[in-house]
């Protein structure tokens, strides 16, 4: 090669050098060149503008200075084993930038060859990835709180208290978020004073780990319980805000805030029932992310509170009708000792006119509480299924406060009792149902006739006030313990189950006087200074505005005599269906029986009769096809055909008279109730014996 030829190249090798010089200045990266024995000859103007340094500083083997201390060995032995290999490689450390910050970077970088493949060394790119980084780390924190929240979920599913799940709940949000303190507090009926308040703290925080001051529901917060919503402050807007400086009584004996998260527990029944707040966060302020974490914690600790509450409910409610079976057969057991005891007595006195009257009043009184318990639970059932409506009318209230009198009486009696009825002077007329309201007053009078111990005194009072009527029913019975007041109406409910304390009733009573008040568009409560102290039960009715004068008050008639009738007596209980008989025969009738469906059809069929009173779950053939057999045939449709059975709802009312009865009786029958019934419809039968 002649002289020009070499000025030529180098010229050409200037300008090559000069445009990669050019080119690398201006790149997006940061580019470095080094010799075989590791010496940066080269480093682009990006690398001095992001280190600092210098050519002086960083060209020959100052280039590695910048990386972090950590990652030096690192880098220095991954180059020095690519140099060896002459292989291409990358690699990431921390780069120090010229305001002191040590940011991430990926340093790549490939081998030089001559022409000739001699090897020439390295050339490589720097590139800041610390977003990227930053990002991958943000991603896999997310990561880990996802699965730390599946976690936390599959734990609460093994946690059925509410305190355990309040404790779980804070130590995750803690652990989450990097927070120094976790409170969790849930309000009993919305009632701050009975609050339940759980602490999680760091040992920065280790000597309040102690505190379970209750809140009283004027801090900041009530906010977020009042809203129902998550509230985010940093420590400049916590000191600012306005609810933070009446932070509550209970203030003084707080750990220290430090910024603020609070997210409120959420029940799928009650609404807010609390909420779980956080602070002290271990780095910076709290941000939207942690308040997301804190949400989703919030909502499945009100799913697994809200699970507790009703596996609670459950076991409660199980415990109670266990106790209410029990009891129902205690209830029911009572009155057959004494019904028993009565049988034999009238069989070993030989025929003793006064030992039978008393033994035959027994039974009945006894009959009569049988009777009542089933007309009680009927009641609560219909009542619970929207199946009872009231027949509201005109009425005076001392006729229907009379009567319930009248029937408690004798129980009064035979427990030595002192009953005090005090009505208003002037008439109060209510829009109700006589019956039912006698009902209200009743089982208030019984109620307290059973909690009150022998020799008691019981006060009856009604009066007039602003446009109510006030019926109270007071006693000096066994009264009712604080914490027992807000479930005496509950169903099932006795407030004194303890055995020497044993009363009469199923706990059903007050449940239907309380129902019954209502739909009166009454209220109904009930206060005790506690056990040894009485009770008051106090009804509040709305008065009728109308004040005419009342119709005339029915009057108890004496029994008729009825004519003596045909009767057939249909009932698949052999003694039930006799003894029906035996009665209605002393009483002037001539009876015949029968014992299942088709027998009574066939009876019906000879024996022509003026009455049939017919059960209807009956074999063979029930009593409802049997009664439209009967209507079928010519010489069965002028028949009184009277359902007599256990089955007394509505329902079952409607499906007898649609099967063509003409009358519906529930058992045990009330004789006079069938006396009357067979006088009023056979007043113009013919008599026994002549011809039908």
């Amino acid at each position: 090669m002649d002289v020009e030829d070499r000025k030529r190249a180098e010229q050409a090798l200037r300008e090559s050098e000069e445009r990669f010089r050019n080119m690398a200045d201006n790149a997006p990266v940061m580019v470095w060149v080094a010799e075989p024995d590791a010496t940066c000859t080269y480093l682009s103007k990006s690398w001095y503008d992001y280190t600092g340094q210098t050519p002086e500083t960083g060209l020959g083997f100052g280039r590695m200075d910048p990386v972090h201390p950590d990652d030096q060995a690192y880098a220095h032995g991954t180059f020095a084993a690519a140099n060896v290999k002459r292989k291409a490689f990358r690699l990431e450390y921390r780069l120090r930038r010229k305001d002191g910050e040590y940011r991430w970077a990926i340093d790549a970088a490939a081998p030089r060859f001559g022409a000739d493949g001699r090897f020439l060394g390295y050339i490589g790119s720097v590139i800041d990835i610390t977003e990227r980084k930053q990002a991958e780390v943000a991603t896999r924190h997310r990561s880990e709180q996802v699965r730390r929240l599946a976690e936390a979920a599959t734990g609460l599913n093994t946690v059925h208290d509410v305190p355990s799940i309040m404790g779980l709940v804070n130590e995750e949000a803690r652990s989450l978020i990097g927070a120094h303190q976790s409170v969790s507090s849930m309000t009993v009926n919305e009632d701050w004073r009975q609050s339940l308040v759980v602490v999680s703290f760091s040992e920065k925080y280790a000597k309040w780990r102690g505190y379970d001051e209750k809140p009283d529901g004027s801090g900041i917060y009530s906010l977020v319980c009042r809203m129902n919503q998550p509230m985010r402050l940093t420590q400049t807007e916590l000191e600012a805000h306005p609810a933070f400086k009446r932070f509550g009584k209970h203030a003084a004996n707080h750990p220290p805030l430090r910024g603020w998260l609070a997210v409120p527990f959420t029940g799928l029944r009650q609404g807010n029932v609390g909420l779980i707040q956080v602070s002290d966060k271990y780095e910076g302020e709290f941000t939207a992310d942690d308040e997301a974490v804190l949400v989703q914690l919030a909502q499945m600790a009100s799913v697994a509170i809200d699970n507790s509450r009703l596996v609670e409910d459950l076991r409660e409610s199980d415990r109670r009708k266990n106790e209410f079976l029990a009891m129902l057969a205690h209830e029911l057991r009572n009155p057959l000792a004494p019904i028993r005891n009565a049988v034999q007595i009238m069989r070993l006195t030989g025929g003793n006119a006064e030992a039978v009257h008393s033994a035959s009043e027994m039974m009945e009184r006894q009959i009569g509480q049988m009777v009542r318990l089933v007309d009680d639970l009927l009641d609560v059932s219909r009542i619970s299924r929207g199946k009872i409506e009231l027949r509201r009318g005109r009425i005076e209230l001392a006729s229907a406060v009379n009567h319930a009198v009248e029937a408690i009486r004798p129980q009064c009696k035979s427990r030595d009792h002192a009953l005090t009825a005090t009505l208003p002077p002037q008439p109060v007329y209510l829009n109700a149902d006589p019956t039912r309201l006698a009902q209200v007053v009743g089982n208030l009078l019984n109620n307290a006739c059973k909690f009150t111990e022998r020799g008691g005194r019981i006060w009856l009072t009604v009066e007039r006030e602003r446009g109510e009527a006030v019926i109270r029913v007071r006693d000096t019975g066994i009264g009712i313990a604080a914490d027992q007041l807000p479930r005496v109406f509950e169903m099932f409910t006795q407030v004194d189950t303890s055995l020497e304390r044993t009363q009469g009733g199923l706990g059903i009573g007050l449940t239907l006087v309380k129902k019954l008040v209502e739909m009166h568009g009454g209220t109904v409560e009930v206060h005790s200074a506690g056990i040894g102290q009485g009770s008051e039960f106090v009804v509040r009715l709305p008065i009728l505005v109308e004040t005419a004068k009342p119709a005339p008050e029915p009057t108890v008639s004496e029994p008729t005599r009825t004519t003596a009738r045909r009767i057939l007596v249909v009932d698949d209980n052999w003694d039930s269906a006799e003894s029906l008989a035996i009665l209605l025969e002393l009483t002037g009738n001539k009876t015949h029986t029968a014992y299942d469906g088709l027998e009574a059809v066939e009876a019906a069929a000879t024996f022509k009769p003026d009455v049939v009173l017919l059960d209807i779950g009956l074999p063979k053939l029930n009593g409802y096809e049997a009664a439209r057999k009967i209507r079928e045939e010519p010489w069965g449709k002028s028949m009184m055909l009277v359902a007599l059975t256990g089955w007394g709802q509505e329902e079952d009312r409607q499906r007898s008279r649609e099967a063509g009865f003409d009358a519906h009786l529930v058992k045990p029958v009330d004789h006079a109730a069938l006396t009357k019934l067979l006088a009023e419809t056979g007043a113009n039968a013919p008599p026994v014996g002549s011809a039908s």
